[in-house]
């Protein structure tokens, strides 16, 4: 229970920190009045979005570029047979 709860706050504060350092949000801290102090949070929901698509685009991308030689070895395969018959050559 205790290695989940810390992979809990490693997850967290990773998320936390990645969002900050590409701008998904901002924190503001103002004072405010009778001793007070006000703080914002500004998400910025436009570039969390647009980042996600990124990097799903990226990710497909790349998939597609590792799957596409497996896909030319299978097409090769597919062509040097003859509908499954076995090509036996006799001896000479």
């Amino acid at each position: 229970m205790r290695n989940l709860l810390a992979f809990t706050a490693a997850v967290v504060l990773t998320v936390a920190g990645l969002g900050w350092y590409l701008g998904w949000y901002r924190v503001h801290s103002a004072p405010a009045t009778d001793g007070h102090h006000n703080v914002n949070i500004d998400f910025n929901t436009d570039k969390i979005t647009e980042d996600i698509h990124r990097a799903e685009k990226k990710i497909l991308d790349q998939a597609s570029e590792h799957l596409q030689p497996a896909k030319d070895k299978t097409d090769k395969r597919a062509d040097n047979s003859t509908n499954g018959a076995a090509n036996l050559v006799p001896p000479r």
